[in-house]
């Protein structure tokens, strides 16, 4: 799954780590752009079974 970043706007933004559990996926990113990092947190029943 890839991200925007929150500051600079660039899109598909890769994670550098990720971690999944039953209930969400956490994942980590750093823009290669303007290097602002963040974490999302996303529930798994939101993106259906494949995720």
């Amino acid at each position: 799954m890839t991200d925007t970043c929150p500051k600079c706007c660039r899109r598909h933004v890769p994670p550098r780590a990720e971690r999944r559990d039953s209930a969400q996926i956490r994942s980590a990113y750093r823009c290669p752009n303007c290097g602002h990092a963040w974490i999302t947190s996303r529930r798994r029943s939101a993106y259906g079974p494949a995720a």
